[in-house]
């Protein structure tokens, strides 16, 4: 089990962005397979990784990073190509619960699969999640190893308050 991200890679909002953001990253499983250089160890974000086979089951994806006072109003990914190996499945969360957003979906049918409200967060966080705290939208690699799947991920955000200046 790994936590990985994009190397060098830090907050994804801009702090003076206003109104919803809609955060998108394209993901070649391939191609990072074949150029694991791009990615890091969460732990130690501006070293390359000089081998990457794979997400495998367990191995987490941070997508976004999020500075606190963002608010989430969903997550949602679409598989382009499908990976060849047919049992692959991805679940969407964040730095609290790996599947917060999306359960595990195979990424064997090329559909959009999105959430409004997350699975896991239930039905009464009025269609958003606040995050007081800087944290990251993640893709777990669920079940068997992701190898050469062609994912769109995306997250609707919006930064609704600085909380260094909340009393």
């Amino acid at each position: 089990m790994a936590t990985y991200q994009f190397l060098g890679e830090t907050s994804a909002i801009p702090y003076e962005a206003p109104g919803y953001t809609v955060l998108k990253k394209y993901v070649d499983f391939a191609d990072l397979v074949l150029n694991p250089q791009k990615l890091a160890l969460a732990s130690a974000p501006n070293t390359p990784l000089s081998s990457f086979a794979g997400l495998a089951a367990a191995d987490v994806l941070q997508l976004f990073h999020i500075p606190a006072g963002t608010l989430v109003f969903g997550m949602g990914m679409y598989a382009q190509a499908v990976d060849t190996n047919a049992t692959g499945t991805i679940a969407l969360g964040d730095g609290s619960s790996t599947a917060g957003w999306m359960a595990a979906t195979a990424t064997t049918a090329a559909a959009v699969t999105t959430t409004v409200v997350g699975d896991a967060y239930g039905s009464d966080n009025y269609n958003f999640l606040a995050y007081k705290a800087a944290d990251t939208l993640d893709a777990l690699g669920a079940t068997a190893t992701l190898i050469d799947a062609k994912v769109h991920f995306f997250a609707i955000v919006m930064k609704a308050f600085d909380i260094t200046s909340v009393v």
